[in-house]
């Protein structure tokens, strides 16, 4: 593992360590504060170390070749255009009674299908 992967999941892991502490944390202060200015900021608590895996995740990028960018690329334009795709057409399938979309799934539906197109994307070119 290259120093830039090293680092990536150093910075990766602990913000996603603070954002599982935040979570629970928020959850419990923000009792008792809904629909208040102090509601609304205990609940933006899990976001601070959600940005910082983002700025994790910009600095690999920048780290990498140009065939790994070429790879990430590729793969995120996959998850992006699916995701697209994907909420577009249950949107539509709610008018026929399907249950609304919660948009808390979109983020984790980005992340599996940045997965998926990434596996494709690394076999075309092995």
């Amino acid at each position: 593992m290259d120093a830039n992967n090293k680092r990536y999941l150093r910075e990766f892991l602990g913000s996603m360590a603070g954002y599982s502490v935040m979570v629970p944390l928020s959850m419990w202060m923000l009792r008792g504060h809904e629909h208040t200015p102090l509601g609304y900021g205990l609940a933006f608590l899990p976001i601070i170390p959600s940005a910082f895996a983002v700025w994790a995740f910009m600095r690999y990028f920048r780290g990498l070749d140009e065939l790994q960018r070429r790879i990430q690329l590729e793969a995120v334009a996959f998850s992006f255009l699916a995701t697209c795709l994907i909420t577009l057409t249950w949107a539509f399938q709610q008018n026929a009674g399907l249950p609304r979309f919660d948009v808390s799934w979109v983020a984790p539906l980005l992340i599996m299908l940045w997965s998926l197109g990434l596996a494709i994307a690394k076999r075309r070119y092995e």
